[in-house]
């Protein structure tokens, strides 16, 4: 039995989807300029990792974030709702970074900065949501990898987790180190106060940068470019249904939604 737990947890300050705008003559998403927040995942990552620590006496919990210096946001957003550590991996080329180099750094940053037992990170971020970092890291760490987690219960060597099939519900054992990643059902993230807000503002953010970890710039070079954002193209019907009473004008819309499949 591990008689200090080490927790890390990983968050993304990204896009706040909600309120990101397209620009109406190119299609394009504007990036640059959209606002941006702790992804939702992120949040009931976090609130496990204490919910862990709380009943696991002596417990740490890492709250960990890669990418530009505004992911102190996200990171502070994590010692609100409980953790006890920040640490912030950054470099100027931050931004081309793709899952790939974000798992590899966070595997340096766990190895570097004292080990971990359980490794927890949502099952996918709120903008992109390609799902990819958690099985990533696993890989690179050499270690379980636990994702779609519905339900947790850490023992005395390892976890036991409820994975969400779609169609059906899997249990499974796995020993410390492990990686899991957890969705949106596993709890409801609590609401900061006005004080661990306070708190968090203050808070030491450790920063590291990859030279710091022992991570090359060619171990990082994206295998994965993202060239455009863009709002898809959806081309009107243009059906128009006109004349007569409003009892024919009904039946003609019924039929045009059954034909395009709308209605059976």
């Amino acid at each position: 039995m591990a008689e200090k737990l080490r927790i890390w947890v990983a968050v993304k300050h990204g896009v706040d989807v909600n309120l990101a705008r397209a620009d109406r003559a190119t299609g394009l998403v504007q990036l640059d300029s959209a606002p941006r927040r702790t992804s939702d995942f992120d949040k009931n990552a976090v609130e496990e990792a204490v919910r862990v620590r709380e009943k696991r006496p002596g417990a740490v919990v890492t709250a960990i974030s890669v990418g530009g210096p505004a992911a102190r946001e996200a990171l502070r957003d994590a010692v609100a709702i409980g953790a006890d550590e920040a640490v912030l991996v950054t470099a100027p080329n931050f931004a081309e970074w793709d899952t790939r180099a974000v798992a590899r750094l966070l595997a340096a940053a766990s190895r570097t900065l004292g080990g971990f037992d359980l490794f927890v990170l949502g099952e996918g971020s709120t903008d992109h949501f390609a799902g990819l970092v958690g099985p990533r890291l696993a890989g690179e760490l050499g270690c379980a990898d636990v994702a779609y987690v519905r339900r947790l219960t850490v023992e005395a060597d390892g976890i036991v987790a409820e994975k969400d099939l779609e169609k059906e519900v899997e249990t499974v054992r796995a020993a410390f180190p492990v990686v899991l990643t957890v969705g949106q059902e596993i709890n409801t993230p609590r609401l900061p106060t006005f004080m661990s807000n306070l708190k968090a503002s203050k808070k030491e953010v450790r920063v590291v940068s990859p030279a710091d970890l022992s991570v090359a710039a060619e171990a990082l070079a994206p295998v994965v470019v993202t060239e455009r954002v863009a709002v898809p193209e959806v081309p009107r019907k243009q059906v128009t249904i006109s004349g007569g009473s409003p009892e024919e004008l009904a039946a003609r819309l019924k039929e045009a939604l059954r034909t395009e499949g709308v209605l059976p």
